[in-house]
């Protein structure tokens, strides 16, 4: 059995959440069609910190074809999930991602803003300069750090 099959088959069948938000972490590292299969069914899995760690890898993988069901996420009532979910998508890209994410900014958990903040630095959408330079004067210092640090990218870009 290969490395990759193993993790497969730790997230298709081990017991514990742990062990299964491990291998979903191992196979974004390795990517390939059969991680990649594996990866997308686990987004059903019962446990969140299961789905947060498959969505994360998905979005390191940049499996596009994830990104409709990602989206689905982002209006998770976990906040762990819609800011993975951001980030994922943020990765990934894509026409209308910047767009999408947009309303993430005003979410009411600042882990989420700071999310979107770094997925839209991350996207480097020019369209978001409003909305970080809001961000970098959120009241968390960690949402304002991020944003602060997508303005650096856009306007690096941009020079």
């Amino acid at each position: 059995m290969s490395e990759i099959d193993a993790w497969i088959s730790q997230l298709q069948q081990s017991a514990s959440a742990e062990a299964r938000a491990d291998a979903a972490e191992e196979l974004g590292e390795f990517g390939g069609d059969p991680a990649v299969a594996a990866l997308l069914s686990a987004l059903s899995d019962p446990s969140d910190t299961v789905k947060v760690s498959t969505v994360l890898a998905l979005g390191e993988l940049q499996v596009s074809d994830a990104a409709e069901t990602l989206r689905l996420f982002l209006a998770d009532p976990e906040p762990h999930l819609r800011g993975a979910a951001t980030v994922a998508l943020g990765q990934i890209g894509g026409p209308g991602a910047a767009a999408l994410l947009l309303p993430l900014s005003e979410d009411t958990e600042a882990a989420v803003r700071g999310a979107c903040a770094w997925a839209l630095g991350t996207l480097g959408d020019p369209a978001a300069s409003d909305v970080l330079a809001r961000l970098a004067a959120d009241p968390d210092f960690d949402v304002a750090d991020a944003a602060e640090e997508a303005l650096r990218r856009l306007n690096s870009r941009r020079n």
